[in-house]
């Protein structure tokens, strides 16, 4: 399980022109909390919140972006990796990342990041390959809160860098 301690991607969007905001100005978003843990299992990325016990399952191109922004890429890199991936419209491709951005934010699970240097974000330009092969899904972010008990009751929550089942002191 990937455990994210607040990962800061830069996103920039072609459609801040249209909000009255400037194209090279970057909106940076982090992962929310610590405590948002995620893993892909059979091409399904699922992401827990153990501060809420709710959980997400992100279907279509949703692993795709949460991966790539968890490399850090902007918009403009997300954008260019799905559409070397995806046989889809940029504009397409750039407007369903952009609301699924937004579903995350208010989903709690990315938030806008402190005005603080980001990282460097690796330049490669498609996921796997060079032609486009795959038809555009976009991206769906469902939400569970049928464990949220169960969730909320696992020790791992009080667990620090060594692991289980070594709870930190307190």
């Amino acid at each position: 399980m990937n455990v994210d301690t607040s990962t800061v991607c830069e996103v920039e969007f072609s459609t801040a022109r249209r909000r009255g905001t400037r194209k090279d100005e970057r909106v940076r978003y982090t992962t929310s909390s610590s405590q948002i843990i995620y893993e892909t299992i059979d091409g399904e990325t699922i992401i827990i919140d153990l501060a809420t016990g709710t959980y997400y399952s992100l279907r279509g191109t949703g692993g795709a972006i949460w991966d790539l922004l968890m490399e850090g890429r902007d918009s403009t890199q997300l954008a260019t990796a799905l559409a070397a991936e995806y046989t889809a419209p940029v504009d397409e491709i750039e407007t369903a990342v952009e609301s699924f951005l937004g579903e995350l934010i208010g989903a709690s699970l990315i938030a806008h990041a402190a005005n603080e240097a980001a990282p460097a974000a690796p330049v490669a330009d498609g996921l796997n390959s060079t032609t486009p092969t795959q038809a555009f899904v976009p991206p769906v972010l469902e939400q569970f809160t049928d464990m949220q008990d169960i969730i909320l009751l696992d020790p791992v929550h009080e667990v620090g860098s060594r692991g289980w089942p070594h709870a930190e002191s307190a």
